[in-house]
């Protein structure tokens, strides 16, 4: 009896070890392929009338890159943190803003999905927004 228990155990702790976990966190640019930066670039020498400031670039199904510049900021704001939430068929994006003037002048954020989704949603300080570019 001992010896099933500790084979179950054992097995259960392998199947849990397979299971992919959505992941995001900050990257510099330094940190990123020659296809990001090339995005990247694009959108930095584009002479396009302001937008929204957020762009994203999907490496491949599963792997993402949300860029964010001055563009995303609203006067006297700084940028804040990411958040991701998941429900059956969506994930969404939250994007915030921080008080007080920022040194930064971009965030680069990685996204590793667990799965894929039917949808995405982006929200700026808890309000629904969307992408200014998508590129692949």
């Amino acid at each position: 009896m001992k010896k099933l228990f500790v084979l179950l155990l054992v097995m259960g702790v392998l199947v849990g070890c397979g299971e992919k976990q959505l992941t995001y966190s900050e990257v510099s640019i330094d940190q990123v392929n020659a296809d990001v930066k090339s995005f990247i670039d694009g959108i930095e020498t584009s002479e396009e009338a302001e937008g929204n400031g957020i762009y994203m670039f999907s490496e491949n199904e599963m792997k993402r890159y949300v860029y964010l510049n001055q563009d995303f900021l609203d006067s006297g704001k700084g940028f804040g943190d990411l958040d991701i939430r998941t429900d059956e068929d969506s994930f969404q994006i939250y994007l915030n803003q921080n008080d007080g003037p920022t040194k930064d002048e971009y965030k680069l954020y990685t996204i590793t999905l667990d799965r894929t989704y039917e949808y995405m949603r982006v929200f700026k300080d808890d309000e629904e927004t969307h992408i200014q570019l998508m590129g692949l």
